[in-house]
């Protein structure tokens, strides 16, 4: 038999019509038929059918069809042919099979056979190789999916503008359907743009062929404004003219809202710094106005007008003072509710929550040194601060098998390593440590972990906020967060709360008569001459007998030549060449136990812990008043035989 004619049945069903008359026209066709039996079988094919299966056309006689169908396609190919037993007899279908370029899609027109009796005999296939147009189906599927679930809003304009296509979440974001942009004419593009000027650039920029992106803002159907991230691009024909615009509108309002936040925390930042130096030289220009006047009025004793003009003096320094402790609180960040705090509940909590997400492949190490001291901080942002560093040691690991160290212990920090961690002061903490295996960072990522919005997660997984808050915690709770990290060697990061000394002492209001000195010599140091003559003015009207320095290194030598000659030393914060916190720390080693007042103009720079740590024995917050320095050098005296008395701070 000629390979190129039709090949006949091995077994014809009986009073069949012979093989070659069962495919009629489409014997010599090119494109692909056959017949088969009611089982199956393959009764005759043409020799397009042949080629385009790979089969020599001699061998088609009786061979299975569904050998040449994908698996995954033989419920369909069933279902056609249930369909072809019923009338009309005839039926459509597509499916895999198998050729020698590998699967193919083929469209099949399948009709029933019937011999003269009307009994079915065979069935008739016409095939058609749809492969490009299902892959094209297919893409179009893919890519019509991902337009619908894109998280960015996308508009399709004609080439003047007017909208074609929005996508759901462009809906979602505006309010706005396509039928609502139609029905009331709504131009998109336009929305955002501050001024006509900026909107015909945006025009001459597009039209040009370029691509226009920038910010712009509008409002929503609720009135809230939403900032977005906005790129134009064009969209051009066979012929390459610009046919549409194609507009991805990305919803930036939270990064804007945190960018803001950012900005305001940095002039808060500012501001609170540079209302620390003007609080100093006005609280000092305050002190000596308060001062001299209370001294005025303790020595007129005639004339009730000025004594009267000069509590309007007073009345009005101390409005004065008051709004200068309102700066002060205004520029000031939010300070943490910070309380004593054992720090090996709150570690336990928090890996305990982690454990209940974090995969079983990542074991948990937790080590507590039984000495780790209190500390005074908020617990719910030493939580926060856990949760987001075993977060990221679980991202780091991934699904590979790993260990996640926690460890809480003393650490004694020298100045040598206070000096090479920013933040950090000499002293006692408690440190936590977080360790992971993971894969580690690259000096250049190292240096800007704890930037805001600085991430090497892939886009819409992270904020890059996650590590700047938990530098901003720390260093609201006086302590610092260092991190050890080499490619290929997981990473490590230490916490540093400084750890509790004690309770703060309760403030110590105006009460009562002044006490009053019996000549004990009192060393005044400031570097304000209008405030050492009030210093030493003020004290002698309280009995006391003063010298003054006006230089921290002159008052220093004054106690080192005689360390007992001195019953006390009032000493300014801050002072050219050595503050009167060193100054007092350096008293102390001339003299362990020598009763030192310091007296400041921004007193919340200073801890608790610093203040005890210098040995000093009372804190005034200038300006004060006559009965406060009276009452603290009192207090402050009393110390030296042993007695309790309150801090003093007014």
């Amino acid at each position: 038999m000629n390979r190129e004619s039709p090949v006949a049945a091995s077994a014809e069903p009986p009073d069949a019509q012979p093989a070659v008359n069962l495919l009629g026209e489409w014997a010599n066709s090119t494109t692909p038929a056959y017949c088969r039996d009611l089982c199956g079988r393959i009764l005759a094919a043409n020799g397009a059918f042949a080629r385009k299966f790979g089969q020599p056309l001699h061998e088609l006689a009786g061979r299975d069809t569904t050998r040449f169908i994908n698996p995954d396609d033989l419920a369909s190919y069933e279902a056609a042919e249930a369909e072809l037993a019923r009338p009309p007899h005839a039926a459509a279908s597509s499916h895999r099979w198998l050729t020698p370029q590998g699967w193919r899609w083929i469209s099949w027109e399948e009709l029933t056979l019937f011999d003269a009796e009307g009994t079915p005999v065979a069935v008739r296939a016409i095939g058609h190789d749809i492969t490009r147009q299902r892959l094209a189906e297919e893409l179009y599927y893919k890519l019509s999916r991902a337009v619908e679930q894109s998280p960015v809003g996308m508009v399709i304009t004609d080439a003047e503008g007017r909208v074609q296509y929005v996508n759901p979440k462009f809906t979602e974001v505006s309010g706005l359907t396509l039928e609502d942009i139609l029905d009331r004419n709504i131009p998109v593009l336009r929305e955002g743009h501050a001024t006509d000027e900026d909107y015909e650039r945006f025009w001459s920029v597009i039209r040009a062929g370029g691509d226009w992106q920038g910010e712009l803002s509008r409002k929503a159907a609720d009135g809230s404004v939403i900032w977005e991230s906005t790129k134009v691009s064009c969209l051009r024909n066979s012929a390459g003219q610009i046919s549409n615009f194609l507009c991805l509108r990305e919803d930036i309002t939270e990064r804007k809202r945190l960018e803001e936040d950012l900005r305001q925390a940095q002039k808060m930042e500012s501001l609170g710094t540079l209302a620390g130096g003007i609080a100093h030289d006005f609280n000092n220009v305050l002190a000596a106005i308060n001062g001299y006047a209370e001294l005025a009025r303790m020595r007129l004793k005639g004339n009730p007008d000025v004594h009267d003009f000069l509590g309007s003096v007073l009345e009005a320094a101390g409005r004065a003072t008051d709004l200068v402790r309102q700066i002060l609180t205004f520029s000031r960040h939010e300070r943490p509710e910070r309380r004593p705090l054992a720090l090996r509940p709150v570690v336990e909590e928090a890996f305990k929550l982690l454990r209940a997400s974090i995969p079983s492949t990542i074991e948990f190490d937790l080590i507590f040194s039984p000495d780790a001291p209190a500390v005074l901080a908020d617990a719910s942002q030493v939580h926060q601060i856990l949760m987001n560093l075993g977060t990221n040691a679980w991202h780091a690991m991934g699904d590979r098998p790993g260990r996640l160290q926690v460890r809480l212990e003393t650490r004694l920090v020298d100045e040598a390593y206070a000096a090479a961690q920013m933040g950090l002061r000499p002293g006692t903490y408690a440190r936590i440590s977080v360790s992971d295996t993971g894969s580690g960072m690259e000096p250049a990522t190292l240096r800007r972990i704890f930037e805001p919005f600085f991430t090497t997660k892939p886009v819409g997984q992270g904020t890059g906020l996650g590590l700047a808050v938990v530098h901003g915690i720390m260093a609201n709770h006086d302590g610092a967060v260092t991190v050890y990290s080499q490619p290929g060697e997981g990473t490590v990061f230490h916490l540093y709360f400084p750890a509790h000394v004690g309770e703060t002492t309760p403030v110590v209001t105006d009460q009562g008569s002044t006490p009053l000195g019996h000549g004990e010599l009192v060393l005044f140091v400031d570097d304000e001459e209008l405030l050492v003559q009030l210093g030493r003015q003020t004290l002698t009207e309280l009995g006391y007998t003063v010298e003054i320095a006006r230089n921290p290194a002159v008052a220093l030598e004054l106690v080192r030549s005689k360390p007992s000659r001195f019953a006390l030393v009032i000493t300014d914060q801050t002072m050219p060449g050595m503050t009167g916190l060193v100054l007092a720390s350096e008293l102390q080693r001339v003299r362990p136990g020598l009763p030192i007042i310091l007296m400041t103009g921004y007193g919340l720079a200073l801890t608790p812990e610093q203040i005890e740590a210098a040995g000093i024995h009372q804190l005034l917050i200038k300006p004060t008043t006559i009965h406060a320095l009276g009452t603290a050098v009192h207090a402050a005296l009393a110390t030296a035989t042993g007695k309790s008395v309150p801090r003093i701070s007014s």
